[in-house]
């Protein structure tokens, strides 16, 4: 007699549990396999395990960086590697620090937004991705992490659009252009399925 309230509670709370899921799941953005492109094309796909650090490198530039400390080139480098080691936090330190040196730099600004996109900071990335977009409003890698941005961090299929189609639009020749006009094609079919 004991045994059926204990089963009572736990069927009750895999219905629950169950029904939970599922309103969880049509709410997700569908559009899985988009990732923010890599800070660079040495950086290895995500998924894969991160490549070797080079620490006398490491040592090196962090000595240049106590000798030199408005050494833009040594901070960006060191991001890279904590970025490629899947360290976004400390990453986000060398860019932060790089980019007070050079403000300007869109390419250093897209990755800190990058890697705070990663760090679930997507606030934060998105006012990195703007500011980017403003010095160079057809970036390419700013343009399609921020269309990844606005899907996966902000559950915002329409703003994630906008952002890729004007990377088709303005570079018609960007490497994974492809990739970006089927992932609008399938957004797009995905929306008409809800509409």
């Amino acid at each position: 007699m004991r045994a059926q309230p204990w089963a009572f509670l736990l069927i009750g709370f895999l219905a629950g549990f169950g029904a939970l899921y599922t309103w969880t799941k049509k709410r997700a953005p569908d559009v899985v396999r988009t990732i923010p492109l890599p800070v660079d094309e040495r950086s290895v796909p995500a998924g894969s395990s991160a490549p070797p650090v080079d620490m006398a490198r490491v040592q090196q530039l962090q000595t240049e960086i106590k000798n030199k400390p408005k050494n833009v080139e040594a901070f960006v480098e060191l991001g890279n590697i904590h970025f490629e080691q899947k360290n976004y936090r400390e990453a986000i330190g060398f860019y932060t620090k790089a980019l007070e040196l050079r403000p300007s730099n869109v390419s250093v600004r897209t990755d800190l937004a990058t890697a705070m996109f990663y760090e679930n900071r997507f606030d934060d990335a998105i006012a990195q991705f703007k500011k980017s977009l403003e010095m160079d409003p057809k970036n390419p890698r700013a343009l399609f992490n921020m269309g990844v941005t606005m899907l996966h961090g902000k559950n915002d299929p329409d703003a994630c659009l906008q952002y890729w189609e004007k990377l088709v639009e303005f570079n018609p020749d960007f490497p994974q252009v492809e990739f970006v006009r089927e992932q609008i094609r399938i957004l797009r079919e995905r929306q008409k399925g809800r509409g």
